[in-house]
């Protein structure tokens, strides 16, 4: 018989150990946060577009989203691939169709401190540690069967480490070597020589080829100005022989051991990354300058901009941008928010067209003359110098998979789609 769930009435947010503030629910009426006392002489704003910066109770600004939590708090909980981990972990440990009752104060005690940023919660629900080396090919396997439907119950190691990041890709996170030949948990500190990844496993419906093609991408949109962070393919070979060739990408979310602030547009701005459209480039360009404040950022925005128009990444949703915040280091001075480096960044055909869109008059296809007009706003964008970086950085797709050693073939279709998205673009 399964035992019963004890549903969470009251959470403590900390940072680094130190109390930011509360959440808790109040029956009827929502899910409130108050900033602890603590935390408003010494931090700083979590999300200064939408809350409150004082010590009363406050709901979120849209609580129809986030099942009624704040920005912030709703990036530490995944989506897709590890919410559906999360939500075997609740059916088989309370029983079948506990996932449909659970809250979200439930999810974030589950999470306690494995989530994505910064943020810790307490009580913890999850009392299991994984800690020591990880088989990544164990992992791989546990989340075919995951995909297969062929058992409800997870292994523990991938839920844990699977079942923070968020997109419907499976994926871990994981401590790996400097080589990436060895892998050990992510949670705890961190062994010497050790560093935050996120690894990527193909889909059941994907090719062997699709890790190295990501990779590819990645490899391209640095060529085209794009900041990414750092990234690498881990060649493993399977117990049946098979060679398998999965996507590593650095966190951009730890230094070492100390866990940074990020925040996704989609908390930021309550724009939902389910529906086309909730936010376009221009807004997140005005965004950026915002919250930024510099014109550095906003290149920064702008080039990626221009990568996903010409590469068709239509999976250009709000969760797939995020900024960073470094908090004060010293008495008197201001947080500093920064554009994450790029994610995701790949062919992808997501809805049909671009989930954030150009404005003007045909928002979902986007053209030279639209690009340039967006950029327009900021004299100091070169617009035609990043889209000739980017159609110069795209046309080397041979030349980047002959060093990467992946079939043209496995190219072709994408990059004929390309051939023809770049006449459209010159409409």
């Amino acid at each position: 018989m399964s035992k019963a769930l004890k549903h969470i009435q009251a959470l403590a947010v900390l940072k680094r150990g130190v109390k930011v503030g509360e959440l808790f629910k109040a029956e009827g009426r929502g899910i409130y946060f108050v900033y602890d006392q603590g935390w408003l002489a010494t931090g700083f704003n979590l999300s200064p577009l939408t809350m409150t910066w004082d010590d009363k109770p406050q709901l979120a600004r849209n609580p129809s989203l986030f099942e009624g939590l704040h920005g912030p708090f709703a990036d530490s909980l995944p989506d897709g691939w590890g919410m559906l981990l999360m939500d075997r972990f609740f059916n088989s440990t309370y029983g079948e169709g506990t996932h449909l009752t659970v809250s979200a104060l439930d999810r974030l005690a589950y999470m306690g401190d494995r989530g994505m940023g910064a943020f810790e919660y307490q009580p913890r629900a999850e009392k299991t540690e994984l800690t020591g080396p990880v088989d990544i090919c164990q992992l791989y396997a546990a989340s075919l069967d995951v995909q297969q439907g062929e058992t409800q119950t997870v292994l523990t190691a991938l839920r844990l480490a699977g079942g923070s990041p968020g997109g419907a890709q499976p994926k871990a996170i994981l401590a790996l070597s400097e080589d990436g030949r060895h892998a050990t948990s992510a949670f705890g500190s961190l062994a010497h020589g050790y560093d935050h990844w996120i690894v990527k496993f193909r889909a059941l419906h994907e090719p062997v080829e699709t890790g190295r093609i990501e990779f590819a991408y990645a490899e391209m949109a640095r060529a085209a100005g794009v900041t990414m962070a750092e990234s690498r393919v881990l060649t493993t070979q399977m117990p049946s022989g098979e060679i398998e060739h999965f996507f590593a990408t650095r966190r951009f979310d730890r230094e070492g051991d100390l866990k940074i602030h990020m925040m996704t547009v989609c908390a930021l701005m309550y724009a939902d990354y389910r529906a086309l459209s909730s936010i376009d480039y221009p807004n997140l360009l005005k965004l950026t300058q915002l919250l930024t404040r510099s014109s550095v950022e906003v290149e920064k925005m702008a080039r990626l901009m221009i990568f996903n128009a010409l590469s068709h990444n239509h999976d250009d949703h709000t969760k797939n941008f995020a900024f960073l915040c470094q908090e004060p280091r010293k008495p008197g001075e201001k947080e500093v928010w920064t554009l994450a480096p790029a994610y995701d960044v790949t062919f992808s055909n997501a809805m049909g067209e671009h989930t954030t869109d150009f404005g003007g008059r045909n928002p979902g296809k986007p053209t030279r003359k639209r690009i340039l007009e967006i950029c327009s706003d900021y004299k100091y964008l070169k617009a035609e110098q990043y889209i000739e970086q980017t159609l110069v950085a795209l046309s080397q797709w041979k030349n980047v998979f002959t060093r990467l050693q992946i079939p043209h073939k496995a190219g072709e279709g994408i990059f004929n789609v390309l051939d023809k998205l770049h006449k459209d673009f010159e409409k």
